[in-house]
């Protein structure tokens, strides 16, 4: 054992400085780390300050009115400022060329033709709160009794959607872009590399020396560790500074879902990866690789489309289940089912079983057909031709 585990190694050594030495992948490094960096920095730059209004009154804004715009405006993340204005008609004007959100005059309010309505509203409730005070105070109500009914809390509100967070649903969308470029671009690398070490003969020179089984396994775990890597350069950074900033704009539980995504590209690529290296074994010239692992190419894009159609339009529903459980669609589907905040915990630990349970099965049967296709040179090797007697390693 420990003879095979050194030959795996000189494999995956081999391909790794190959990998490393491409020009692609220094490019694709250097794109990550760079769009990491401005998913952490760009929001700390732009800061979060809130929104900021403006109302225009007719002289001094009421002091009413200030401590409950400000209060307002303190729970709600927004400031106010005040301007005051001479006459009417110049608070309305100064609502109409843009220079107050809203104006308050004479007991009416202005409001601009395209307000968004927020602002407005607190204004309304304001002056009416203000205005419920007194008329309570005149009809001999104590202080006491007038904040006693001012106490009263409205309803509880429940926000009922498809996702429990849309900012956490989003960061459940790009994992799943994430993990699906991942996934293709690191079995893309795995079958080049196979076919090109098939088409240039390199293959029988490892073989004299090595068994099928090691150069398949040195192949995938050279490919897997640099992919990882990369992936760790985009997650890594944005991860710890969602756990330790508010200004992302992301909750902290973001943090683990993005972990989890590492965790799933593990397990994804164990399933993945071997199918594309013995599909790869199996064409004669490196030109035909894209066709040759087009079906396996095909299982993630249906993957990815049904993460992104039907498991984000309703994480619940019977099909986003079984596709996140299924485990040739789980390691795409999953990830943006949990970032809904709406699977049980027992849901995503079955998939994770039967995900890596899966993968152990593809890897013998892989293994199997890659030995078998390393050695048939000078065609393209069929399918049926190598599955019809398996033998092992």
């Amino acid at each position: 054992m420990r003879t095979w585990w050194r030959g795996t190694a000189l494999v995956a050594e081999r391909a790794f400085a190959e990998n490393v030495r491409s020009r692609s992948f220094k490019v694709v490094t250097g794109l990550l780390l760079l769009l990491s960096i401005a998913a952490v920095t760009v929001p700390q730059l732009i800061g979060n300050d809130g929104t900021t209004y403006t109302i225009a009154t007719r002289g001094t804004a009421p002091a009413g009115v200030v401590a409950g715009l400000n209060a307002a405006g303190k729970s709600a993340d927004f400031t106010v400022k005040y301007i005051s204005r001479a006459t009417t008609d110049a608070v309305r004007l100064a609502v109409k060329d843009g220079s107050a959100t809203a104006g308050l005059a004479d007991g009416t309010l202005y409001t601009a033709a395209k307000s968004d309505g927020t602002f407005p509203v607190v204004i309304g409730q304001t002056v009416v709160a203000l205005e419920t005070t007194r008329q309570l105070s005149e009809a001999g109500l104590s202080s006491r009794q007038v904040a006693d009914l001012q106490s009263i809390r409205p309803p509880r509100q429940v926000v009922v959607g498809r996702v429990e967070n849309e900012s956490r649903a989003g960061v459940g969308f790009a994992v799943g872009i994430v993990l699906y470029l991942a996934l293709t671009f690191a079995g893309s690398a795995i079958a080049t590399t196979v076919a090109t070490e098939k088409a240039t003969r390199i293959s029988e020179v490892l073989l004299a020396v090595l068994r099928p089984s090691q150069m398949i396994v040195g192949t995938v775990i050279a490919v897997g560790t640099l992919t990882l890597g990369q992936l760790l350069v985009l997650t890594a950074p944005l991860a710890v500074a969602v756990q330790l900033t508010d200004k992302i704009g992301l909750p902290p539980v973001a943090s683990g879902d993005i972990w989890l995504a590492v965790a799933w590209f593990g397990l994804g690529f164990t399933l993945y990866a071997f199918l594309f290296a013995a599909t790869a074994a199996m064409v004669d010239k490196v030109t035909e690789v894209s066709s040759a692992i087009m079906p396996v190419t095909t299982i993630l894009i249906v993957g990815y489309m049904v993460g992104v159609t039907v498991v984000m339009t309703d994480p619940t529903g019977g099909w986003s289940v079984a596709a996140t459980i299924f485990p040739l669609t789980a390691p795409l589907t999953m990830p943006i089912r949990w970032a809904s905040g709406e699977v049980p915990v027992w849901q995503l630990v079955l998939s994770m079983a039967l995900t890596a349970g899966t993968a152990v099965l593809l890897v013998s049967v892989a293994a199997s057909v890659y030995r078998r296709a390393l050695v048939i040179t000078g065609r393209r090797v069929k399918l049926r031709e190598l599955l019809g007697n398996r033998s092992g390693s």
